[in-house]
């Protein structure tokens, strides 16, 4: 009887040491977890997100490594935050704004690539009416069509202000409309002079509703008028360094680009050449980038 109580009390201790080492041992492993979070949470390099258990999104990656202001999408991303001290405006991520050479204030400054533009919601035009559009263009390309402001429909442009190089209209100044929305459909005023290089060049572009005409005008003096008998609907937003065409952007603007104005009428010669002179007495309804 007392061999089977000494064998019953040695079985109880041992049951309890082996308890007692498989908690030590648990509580032990506990531990070195807690130490290994710890040291990966205070390691600067973690991001937040990654403490919480969250993992970023392949796309949330990309935008963190943008710079301020500019989406991780090239020429897709909205870059508000870069039109800096031009309100109003909203910048392609290659587009930049700067100290115009050769001029007083600020100009957009371009590359002729697809994510050098810039957008001006607010001053969007009424294309079913009158108008004037005005820009100080500066072009830096050596060929090639290229649209130094714009309005757009879905298909294709509305009005185009720009340099027109095809066709019999070689390196010239041009506004143009489109008449509808299918491709050689479009009215075009040229000047007669070739478009310069290097220099800079206020282009005024007028739209005549009643008269169903469009005219050009290169540093103020009336360069052509032209009959357009439509024009497709421009829904906006006002571009400026690029221009719609078969659906795709298109005609990317190689220079700099200021002074752009918006009249919400059809200016007459003598109106225009005050304006070219900055002596102009008719309000624009928009002015952006102007000295």
């Amino acid at each position: 009887m007392a061999e089977a109580d000494e064998r019953e009390a040695s079985r109880k201790r041992t049951v309890r040491i082996t308890a007692l080492a498989t908690g030590l041992v648990a509580v032990g492993a506990m531990v070195a977890v807690a130490v290994i979070v710890t040291d990966r949470a205070d390691d600067p390099s973690t991001t937040k997100a990654a403490k919480a258990g969250v993992v970023a999104s392949p796309e949330a990656k990309q935008s963190a490594k943008a710079p301020a202001g500019q989406g991780g999408s090239g020429q897709g991303g909205s870059a508000s935050d870069t039109a800096g001290s031009v309100p109003g405006l909203k910048l392609g991520s290659a587009a930049k704004v700067g100290a115009a050479d050769g001029r007083d204030g600020k100009a957009l400054q371009l590359t002729g690539t697809g994510d050098a533009y810039a957008e001006a919601a607010d001053a969007t035009v009424d294309t079913s009416k009158d108008f004037t559009v005005s820009a100080v263009v500066r072009n830096d390309a050596a060929s090639a069509s290229k649209a130094a402001l714009s309005q757009n429909g879905e298909q294709f442009f509305s009005f185009y202000l720009g340099r027109e190089d095809a066709g019999a209209n070689k390196n010239r100044w041009v506004f143009k409309v489109q008449t509808a929305n299918e491709t050689g459909k479009s009215a075009l005023a040229v000047s007669t002079a070739t478009a310069t290089t290097g220099h800079w060049t206020t282009l005024t572009g007028v739209y005549n509703a009643k008269a169903k005409s469009i005219s050009l005008y290169v540093d103020g003096v009336l360069a052509q008028t032209t009959a357009a008998p439509s024009i497709v609907a421009g829904t906006g937003p006002l571009e400026l360094g690029r221009a719609r065409y078969k659906s795709q952007w298109s005609d990317a603007w190689n220079g700099s680009v200021t002074g752009v104005q918006v009249w919400k009428k059809a200016l007459t010669a003598d109106q225009v050449a005050k304006a070219a002179t900055g002596k102009s007495t008719e309000t624009p309804a928009a002015n952006l980038l102007g000295s």
